[in-house]
């Protein structure tokens, strides 16, 4: 008796005893917030005749004995596009969060227009994190999120683990949602995102990375008409198999459009002075070996570089000087019988003279396009603004506007190429 009144002495003990009898049962017997809410891990947006279509890549946690989520791409219409993520919740029957979503899928239709203003909504209405990854493609956005759904069901694989591989070996910069705003309101507003495609059929040499997979039809419902509608999507709507490519290209974004599609060569022109990208290949073609010509191809192993930003007599100049450790890796595409560390590890001056000219006709090319579309990525104009911001300022109030500094950079490129 005693020690019952001790504790009815502590305020903070019947606190917490009033609050275990108000709420155990209320916390015991109130439905599941799955109920109540989806979870996205990835969004479409398309249009078409000035209709936008949101789909939702989504999974419903279900109790069950495999230990499997329900999931599917639910869609929906209309004239804006609050109007269409509104109607795809609807379709859902939950409401929609975004806190899990992992990437946000882009049609170049869509991108006709600026994309800022539809992820900007996104990311402020229905909290998409920063770190998504913006990809787009070139069919629809619901049907790459559709092939993705089948391929994750399949083999395991999503669409960040496809498009994060290029992230880490292939592009100059990430394509997360904060990396687009860093460009988006840099000085150069461009940025670059990644690029897949789906094709259909069974022609093994068109797929990248999923072996065909067989998919089942799924019924629609439409939950209304022509303006504001939603659809509940099964595995495929779909007769034949459709693949993912990814061939490592990706899209150059400027003031938030599409300005150009680059290819892997491109690429690899670009990230010449990316030192942290490596393992590119090179083929050169006619190499004189043994009295006949054979083509062969290097792997760049390592890659150290010196870059300066000056200005001569008032005018930007952009010196690099990269040394590139590479590796033999095939001749004339055979590499079974090839013996590195011997005498094919080393390289002579007809090869390295070869190595220069195509390595610097990459870079030459990939220069020349950014100058085009006056998109430089390649972050030349935040070197010469933390080199000397007062010429740098002076010579754009002269000249012309900070979008278009690259064309006024005057290039020296050096390489080194050695045995690795």
């Amino acid at each position: 008796m005693n020690k019952i009144k001790k504790y009815t002495k502590n305020p903070m003990l019947i606190v917490l005893i009033i609050v275990l009898i108000f709420y155990t049962p209320q916390a015991i017997y109130s439905p599941g917030e799955s109920r109540n809410r989806g979870i996205v891990t990835a969004i479409g947006v398309d249009k078409f005749n000035d209709e936008y279509e949101v789909s939702l890549l989504t999974f419903i946690p279900n109790v069950n004995q495999s230990f499997k989520e329900v999931s599917s791409v639910i869609s929906g219409k209309g004239d804006t596009f609050a109007n269409a993520l509104f109607n795809a919740q609807i379709a859902m029957g939950r409401r929609v969060g975004l806190a899990h979503a992992k990437t946000t899928v882009v049609s170049e239709e869509l991108m006709k227009e600026d994309i800022a203003t539809n992820i900007d909504y996104l990311s402020r209405v229905s909290s998409l994190p920063e770190n998504t990854v913006i990809i787009c493609t070139d069919k629809t956005a619901k049907e790459l999120l559709e092939t993705s759904y089948s391929l994750e069901k399949t083999v395991g694989l999503q669409l960040e683990q496809i498009i994060g591989y290029n992230d880490q070996n292939l592009y100059v910069a990430d394509t997360s949602l904060e990396s687009f705003y860093k460009g988006y309101y840099s000085d150069v507003k461009a940025s670059i995102i990644g690029y897949l495609t789906v094709v259909e059929g069974s022609d093994k040499n068109q797929q990248a990375n999923t072996e065909p997979t067989e998919q089942t039809g799924g019924d629609q419902v439409d939950t209304s008409g022509s303006k504001g509608s939603g659809e509940v999507g099964g595995d495929s709507q779909s007769k034949e198999d459709k693949h993912i490519v990814n061939q490592g290209e990706a899209v150059l974004v400027k003031n938030g459009k599409f300005a150009t599609r680059l290819s892997l060569e491109q690429l690899d022109g670009i990230n010449l002075l990316n030192k942290d990208s490596i393992r590119q290949n090179i083929t050169i073609e006619n190499v004189s070996e043994q009295g006949r010509p054979v083509s062969m191809t290097y792997k760049i192993k390592s890659k150290h570089i010196n870059m300066t930003a000056s200005f001569e007599n008032g005018y930007p100049v952009f010196d690099a000087h990269v040394v590139l450790g590479m590796e033999l890796v095939e001749i004339n595409g055979n590499h079974v019988n090839l013996r590195v560390n011997t005498e094919f590890s080393h390289i002579d001056e007809e090869i390295k003279n070869k190595l220069d000219e195509k390595i610097k006709n990459q870079f030459t090319n990939a220069v020349n396009l950014l100058r085009e579309n006056n998109a430089d990525v390649i972050g030349l104009t935040e070197r010469f603004i933390r080199k000397n911001k007062q010429k740098y300022y002076k010579f754009i109030e002269k000249n012309g506007n900070a979008e278009s500094f690259i064309n006024y950079v005057n290039f020296k490129l050096n390489l080194v190429i050695r045995a690795d």
